[in-house]
């Protein structure tokens, strides 16, 4: 069997398993696989990695994912190693269910098998797991921005006008202060480190702390 054969099997098929291109061309699985070494084919990440395509034929999305009709890929490798890198390469960390989102299963059925990665640790946020990366750097901002944006969800889009408008007309208030003037002027409830986390998630956040008179 030579390459260029199982090239144009593949440029037809898309995606083949070992045993169609064993019967196929009437040779070995051993024989098949020399050739899938030789041309560094791609190994799909579910249907219990029996899809393999060549690295040529995926148009990869954002994530690093492709998919022919059920049968999906990833430019990072296996599941595990996709979720990692998923994780780590991630603005605010990963829910389960938004870990299945982006490789396109059901978190219940795999994510019980990452609870430990290297490199990767999970814990709770507003009572479901979220998982970080273990470096300290990446996880401060990671869960940085997690927290902000939780928060963020929290407030309706009335209260934080009063809140930037607010902070517009006296810059030179505290968070603090802020909250309490909302709270006895407009009847706004909310609390300092909601506040600066609205200020600090769009960028207005004063970078050094009120000087005192």
């Amino acid at each position: 069997m030579k390459s260029n054969s199982l090239k144009e099997m593949f440029e037809k098929s898309k995606v083949l398993t070992l045993n169609q291109v064993s019967k196929k061309r009437d040779c070995s699985i051993r024989t098949v696989q020399r050739q899938f070494a030789e041309l560094a084919v791609l190994r799909s990440y579910n249907q219990n990695s029996r899809y393999y395509t060549l690295p040529d034929i995926p148009i990869f999305n954002a994530h690093g994912i492709w998919w022919y009709r059920d049968t999906f890929f990833s430019k990072y490798g296996d599941l595990r190693q996709t979720v990692k890198h998923a994780i780590l390469n991630s603005e605010d960390g990963l829910s389960g269910n938004e870990i299945g989102g982006i490789v396109n299963l059901l978190p219940r059925s795999f994510m019980h098998h990452f609870r430990e990665m290297d490199g990767v640790f999970r814990e709770k946020h507003g009572g479901v797991y979220v998982y970080f990366s273990n470096d300290s750097e990446i996880y401060k901002r990671q869960k940085l921005k997690r927290v902000l944006e939780s928060d963020i969800k929290r407030i309706s889009d009335a209260i934080a006008i009063k809140i930037l408008v607010g902070y517009i007309k006296h810059p030179e208030l505290s968070e603090e202060k802020l909250s309490a003037i909302l709270r006895h002027e407009q009847n706004v409830d909310i609390s300092s480190s909601m506040i600066t986390n609205l200020l600090s998630f769009h960028d207005l956040l004063k970078k050094t702390p009120d000087s005192q008179p």
